[in-house]
């Protein structure tokens, strides 16, 4: 099964756990740069290092695309990305391809109620099938965020959760689930 995550650090970080969830011969988990604004957050070393199969090459990114079985993905913008976008991901993948869209995570928990207005108001513009805004409502009193647009290891935990029931694929053990969080920042973002 192929399996590509398309979007900003959110995405490669979630590629980065479905790598671990599913290190099995018969699945393959990539992320694919949306565009060139993008690559300089991806370097060969600090917290991208993580997630393996990065594929940075815009010819090869819609190749990995056409032949993906699963594509989870934030809609980005036509004018940074010619692809990852609903209408252009609907025409070029596969008939039999599941498409995934998660919304980009921004929230300013200073301004809790009016920013996750704008989450809710972003997550019903783009149809998403994951809702953030309800895990972030669920948790309230726990602060999710290590920034404005980096989750915390558990915010992260939470959403590959939500894909796994999705997807039908069975989640973390007691134990690995532990383990990542023991750090609240597992994937280092800066």
């Amino acid at each position: 099964m192929n399996i590509t995550f398309i979007g900003n650090c959110q995405a490669v970080s979630l590629c980065f756990y479905f790598q671990q969830l599913l290190n099995k011969p018969n699945h393959n988990v990539s992320w694919v740069l949306y565009g060139e604004e993008f690559k300089q957050h991806i370097g060969n070393n600090g917290w991208s290092v993580k997630c393996k199969n990065k594929i940075i090459d815009y010819e090869s990114s819609i190749k990995r695309v056409k032949n993906s079985d699963i594509i989870i993905y934030q809609n980005i913008d036509i004018n940074k990305s010619l692809f990852s976008n609903t209408n252009t991901l609907q025409e070029i993948k596969k008939s039999s391809c599941k498409l995934i869209q998660i919304p980009s995570i921004y929230l300013i928990y200073n301004d809790f109620d009016n920013s996750i207005k704008e989450l809710i108001n972003r997550e019903n513009i783009n149809n998403v099938d994951i809702k953030l805004s309800n895990i972030l409502y669920q948790f309230k009193d726990m602060n999710l965020m290590l920034t404005v647009n980096h989750p915390k290891t558990f915010l992260f935990l939470e959403i590959v959760k939500i894909l796994c029931d999705l997807l039908n694929l069975n989640f973390f053990t007691d134990q690995q689930y532990n383990k990542f969080l023991e750090k609240e920042n597992y994937m280092e973002l800066p």
